[in-house]
């Protein structure tokens, strides 16, 4: 592990969020987009499906996603707003809930 991946693993936002870091360090390898020293993050607060609960935010050009179930929350993040956007386009659902999903990754934007 490089310095610089374990300086982005303890960043107080990556504190419990450590598979997130390592797939963003993953994006920066495979995309040659790197966090700057300074970033911002943008987050949608969590929205409650039920048992779980959802969040979508942004790490400076990285999008992620959070699933909530049991207490335990579990994300994925995406190179870019385009890889989110086609996520969601690819779930099956009502169009309705992709409109509400794809309006939240505009918010960030």
């Amino acid at each position: 592990m490089t310095t610089r991946e374990e300086r982005i693993l303890s960043l107080p936002f990556f504190q419990d969020k450590q598979l997130l870091a390592k797939q963003i360090i993953q994006f920066e390898k495979e995309t040659g987009v790197y966090l700057p020293n300074q970033f911002e993050v943008k987050q949608i607060p969590p929205y409650e499906f039920g048992e779980r609960k959802a969040v979508i935010g942004r790490v400076h050009a990285f999008y992620f996603i959070g699933i909530c179930k049991e207490g335990v929350w579990q994300y994925q993040a995406f190179a870019n707003e385009m890889k989110c956007k086609e996520f969601f386009i690819a779930l099956p659902g009502e169009d309705k809930e992709l409109a509400f999903w794809l309006n939240n990754i505009e918010l960030l934007a």
